[in-house]
């Protein structure tokens, strides 16, 4: 469960700042979902909480840099929408990974982000991953 402490609004886009109710851990999440469907992500206010899945966006490589952070694969078949993701661990925190972006990488990995995107919020699909 996630609290939406604050929404930055862009011209076509925003960022949602989120605080995971658990673990403590702030993520500011990309969220381009009202520019591809009306079935989107707009009905989220700050203060509200929701179930929220993130993906991570970036690369795997090979050794730990201040910029990397260490991945742990607990479920490596993982549907949502028409995608195929792998749930990870980082530290206490769960994050989503396109497989795409993994190859023979095996159970823990350093993984180079360059952005969080909002794919789930409560049973609402990012409409990218949709069919």
């Amino acid at each position: 469960m996630y609290k939406v402490i604050k929404i930055i609004d862009s011209q076509a886009t925003r960022d949602i700042e989120l605080k995971n109710q658990a673990t403590g851990t702030v993520d500011l999440c990309f969220d381009d979902s009202a520019l591809v469907s009306i079935d989107n992500f707009e009905f989220m206010e700050e203060g509200e909480k929701y179930n929220c899945k993130i993906a991570l966006f970036g690369k795997v490589v090979e050794d730990r840099t201040p910029e990397s952070i260490m991945c742990k694969a607990i479920n490596e078949d993982v549907m949502i929408g028409n995608c195929h993701l792998i749930e990870v661990l980082v530290e206490k925190d769960i994050y989503y990974i396109f497989t795409d972006n993994l190859q023979n990488c095996g159970d823990s990995f350093y993984f180079y982000f360059t952005r969080k995107d909002l794919i789930q919020v409560n049973d609402r699909i990012h409409p990218d991953l949709l069919p």
